[in-house]
């Protein structure tokens, strides 16, 4: 699998939301976007109506990582707004993990799933051949900037000896921190999909397109 890019939303200057879709729009391989509910992780994110907000403007998918219970209204509404993707937590799962995200690709969603730092790849072994991505934490979950967690490599590269075993596809995604001094350690544990944020991106430059520039010759070179 080649590398892909997610730039985090929640990260980018929302005075100027469309000229930067434009440029994510050539640049970017899917659209990150966070959303919290407070009860899940103490903070709040962007929303659904975000969502149908840049549907008409966004020509890459859109890929809506749910921190928040209540996943049914989640994945109704977010669908409903025109996510082509949804992430959910394994901790929020509960008793009916299966359904869930077996409805997701009913909705016509990829359908992801989240592991926080203190869940293991086991405790979501069975639900692996059921995703199209499993997304590490790697930072404790819910606001921008927390500290890397070095200790997500081991888990990354289980999760790719799972996928190799099991001759399974889904894509592994890192969340969390992405930044030039980590980048080739977690390309090498197994991640396909990073979730670039501000360090990685958005914080380089005041024009996104001179950023995207810079990231990938520091990525990339």
């Amino acid at each position: 699998m080649s590398v892909k890019f997610a730039p985090s939303l929640l990260c980018m200057d929302l005075l100027h939301v469309e000229d930067q879709l434009r440029v994510m729009n050539r640049r970017a391989d899917c659209l990150h976007l966070d959303l919290m509910d407070q009860h899940f992780v103490k903070n709040m994110g962007l929303s659904p109506t975000f969502v149908s907000a840049i549907r008409p403007a966004a020509k890459k998918p859109i890929d809506c990582h749910v921190m928040g219970w209540d996943l049914p209204w989640w994945i109704d509404t977010l669908a409903a707004a025109g996510a082509d993707g949804i992430t959910v937590h394994a901790e929020a799962l509960g008793d009916d993990g299966e359904a869930v995200l077996r409805c997701l690709r009913g909705l016509g969603c990829a359908a992801g799933l989240a592991l926080s730092p203190d869940t293991q790849p086991e405790a979501a072994a069975r639900y692996l051949p059921l995703v199209d991505k499993v997304t590490v934490m790697t930072v404790r979950p819910g606001f921008p900037g927390a500290p890397f967690l070095w200790d997500m490599l081991p888990k990354i590269r289980r999760l790719a000896a799972l996928r190799a075993e099991r001759g399974l596809s889904f894509e592994i995604e890192m969340d969390g921190s992405c930044a030039d001094d980590n980048f080739r350690p977690l390309r090498e544990a197994g991640v396909d999909v990073f979730v670039v944020g501000a360090a990685a991106l958005f914080g380089r430059d005041p024009d996104l397109e001179q950023a995207f520039d810079q990231m990938e010759r520091s990525f990339l070179g």
